[in-house]
């Protein structure tokens, strides 16, 4: 079952994309120092799971913006280019603390 997208969450509910935030979080104190191939693709790995269960809670759609730029960093982290993932993971924090208000 879905959320209404103009229905507030249920009361004692974690926030939409709330796994999301943290996995944007997580990465981006990860891209703090120069990553490895191999860690690159761990952390694309991590960004593309918290947006598996993002979708499994219904919440993609409350956050789909926010969702679309992980989905843009994950591209960019397999590609080597950290500074554009980076951007996008920025973006998306931006757009899930906008959601918060």
């Amino acid at each position: 079952m879905t959320r209404q997208l103009d229905a507030p969450p249920f009361p004692g509910s974690p926030s939409p994309g709330l796994d999301l935030r943290h996995a944007v979080d997580a990465a981006l104190a990860a891209l703090i120092t120069p990553l490895t191939p191999a860690s690159a693709r761990v952390l694309a790995d991590d960004l593309l799971g918290a947006l598996a269960r993002t979708a499994a809670t219904g919440d993609t759609c409350l956050v789909l913006g926010a969702a679309e730029a992980v989905a843009v960093a994950r591209v960019n982290l397999v590609a080597g280019q950290e500074p554009a993932a980076r951007a996008a993971l920025v973006r998306a924090r931006g757009l899930l603390d906008r959601r918060d208000r």
